[in-house]
């Protein structure tokens, strides 16, 4: 039935079936303490296209948008001197992806690189450190297990893998340092492993 005038739509309870897209984006993010700029390169993937919206919590020029080919890639940069010296950008793509870069300005630290693995059905990542200290990064995803923290000594490259079997391939991951409050990576959106699936855990069903 259709709702009574005034009362806002209910979204259905239960999952839903979703059809398999082409959709592997990522979006990478890096840092020049020398210039206080930090990199953004936006990428839908090997199949697809896809548009890219970026916003800012703290400046008020934003949003910015970016469209990427199949196979290509885009990249941008942002000066933190416009941002009192932390970068703090969100960016929105297709299929429930989001990535945020919450990053200080003027110090080398440690960086996240996530990747779809259509293989698996999880979600890859790869953590280095450019500082002069050892960095120790908490994953946790919002959808599935525990939380889980990694050292990644200064100059190291630390790989995961985050089981994206418990929730679908969808995932909401926040990766946090113990070094840093300005430094916050969050990762959300689902695997694409050619099969038929189900709807995002995380929308309201009830």
């Amino acid at each position: 039935p259709a709702p009574a005038v005034g009362m806002m739509p209910r979204q259905e309870p239960g999952a839903k079936p979703t059809r398999p897209l082409a959709y592997a984006p990522h979006v990478d993010g890096s840092a020049d303490p020398s210039t206080g700029q930090y990199q953004l390169t936006f990428s839908g993937g090997p199949a697809a296209g896809a548009q890219f919206y970026v916003t800012s919590a703290n400046r008020t020029d934003a949003p910015w948008t970016y469209t990427t080919g199949a196979g290509k890639s885009i990249a941008d940069n942002w000066n933190s001197r416009y941002s009192r010296g932390v970068t703090d950008l969100t960016v929105h793509g297709p299929n429930g992806f989001l990535r945020r870069f919450r990053n200080p300005g003027k110090t080398a630290g440690p960086e996240v690189t996530a990747r779809h693995n259509a293989a698996s059905g999880n979600l890859d990542l790869t953590f280095t450190n450019a500082g002069t200290a050892d960095a120790y990064l908490t994953v946790t995803n919002a959808y599935a297990g525990t939380p889980q923290t990694f050292t990644v000594r200064k100059g190291a490259t630390v790989t995961h893998s985050v089981d994206l079997g418990a929730c679908r391939n969808w995932y909401d991951v926040t990766v946090t340092s113990t070094t840093s409050s300005n430094f916050l990576r969050r990762l959300a959106g689902k695997v694409e492993t050619g099969a038929s699936g189900l709807s995002d855990p995380g929308i309201l069903t009830n």
